[in-house]
């Protein structure tokens, strides 16, 4: 029969714990430091991580000024890791003006029953409370939202806090009851399992964290490797895969596909007289401008310094194509720059009539392309399209 655990013992597991957790999360810190919210959340980790080795400390000493320090760092650093979840998620942190009210009202209360009056049992209840009402609102922020390809580790994640929080407020609750009747509820009793629940959301927090962020920053370098980086459009190679997939879809139904090719104008002139910085920006606003005139299934890529490319699915002639790269050139001049008119040449090819693949109809858009760009024609009609 093994011994019952003592208050000691339990401590003894949450200071490994604590170890544990904060060098897996120091650790880990060299590799998604680029996730958005990451450094907060290590650095609530680490303070709440203090938090309790001072507070095993003074439980021993029962020194009040360590116990202060103790519940200062995990209040603290609760904060810092439910800001973190907001700024991960993308969501706004709490105003400076809530929070602040919120954590002088925690101190008002913490502090009229240690100054005031000392109970132990109800500052225990204050900041269990406090604390679950900031672990609940993380929950909330893991759940919010979320697209489909991060729920598993979002959701199971919101999932511990869920538990933290369902924890923490029965243990302020009953922390308040007990010191409200006294000898009804032993410090032990509560503290033995409550800190036992501590330990082990205190690792699956801290895991599940951390196999979100790796999980985003997966999907941030799979977002480089097959979008552009300034106009958050597809770049070449994600549109040839795309080519693919359209050539194959377009020879089972006998379909046709179309395809525009687009050049900016003198684009290197706004480079040169209004700076790089305008340059980024009037190509941000032109594929910005393109999207909105595309449907949704049109895929839309950035494939050049100035050039952009637009795959149609599904197109009934080539008349309807050239229509669609009038309105592209008119969304384009609704683009410029102040000072700086865009215009841009364009060149228009079907599949499969001008070519044997899609591949083919590429190369004879972007020459009828440049044969407009030479002749000094924006707005190409379809006669001037490869044939």
């Amino acid at each position: 029969m093994m011994p019952p655990l003592d208050l000691f013992t339990v401590r003894a597991m949450t200071l490994i714990t604590i170890l544990i957790s904060c060098m897996a999360t120091l650790f880990a810190w060299r590799i998604n430091r680029a996730v958005q919210g990451m450094g907060w959340f290590v650095a609530g980790i680490v303070s709440m991580g203090l938090g309790g080795c001072v507070g095993i400390v003074a439980s021993e000493t029962d020194s009040y000024i360590l116990m202060i320090v103790s519940s200062g760092l995990r209040f603290g650093g609760m904060i810092l890791v439910v800001q973190s979840i907001r700024l991960f998620r993308g969501f706004r942190t709490w105003p400076r003006a809530v929070m602040a009210l919120y954590v002088a009202a925690t101190c008002v209360l913490f502090g009229r029953w240690l100054f005031g009056e000392d109970n132990l049992a109800m500052r225990t209840g204050v900041l269990s409370l406090a604390m679950a009402l900031l672990t609940a609102d993380g929950a909330a922020s893991m759940f919010r939202e979320v697209p489909r390809r991060e729920r598993l580790t979002n959701w199971s994640t919101g999932l511990v806090f869920c538990f933290t929080a369902l924890f923490l407020a029965i243990r302020g609750v009953v922390q308040i009851l007990g010191a409200g009747r006294p000898g009804t509820v032993s410090h032990s009793a509560v503290e033995i399992p409550a800190t036992i629940c501590i330990n082990i959301a205190f690792i699956a927090a801290v895991f599940g964290m951390l196999l979100a962020s790796n999980a985003r920053l997966r999907q941030a370098a799979e977002m480089s490797a097959l979008f552009d980086s300034l106009t958050n459009l597809p770049n070449r190679r994600f549109f040839e895969d795309r080519l693919q997939q359209a050539e194959q879809r377009a020879g089972e139904k006998g379909s046709r596909l179309g395809v525009i090719y687009v050049d900016l104008d003198d684009f290197k002139q706004v480079n040169d007289t209004l700076g790089h910085h305008a340059g980024d920006e009037l190509l941000r606003k032109v594929g910005a401008a393109m999207a909105q005139v595309l449907r949704p299934g049109d895929c839309l890529a950035r494939v050049g310094g100035d050039e952009f490319v637009v795959l149609v699915e599904d197109i009934e002639s080539r008349a309807q194509l050239a229509m669609l790269a009038e309105r592209l050139g008119r969304a384009i001049g609704s683009a410029s720059e102040p000072g700086a008119v865009t215009r841009a040449s364009y060149g228009v090819a079907l599949f499969p009539e001008d070519g044997i693949s899609l591949k083919d109809v590429m190369r004879g858009a972007d020459t009828a392309m440049y044969l407009a760009k030479r002749e000094g024609r924006q707005n190409l009609p379809a006669a001037l399209t490869t044939n």
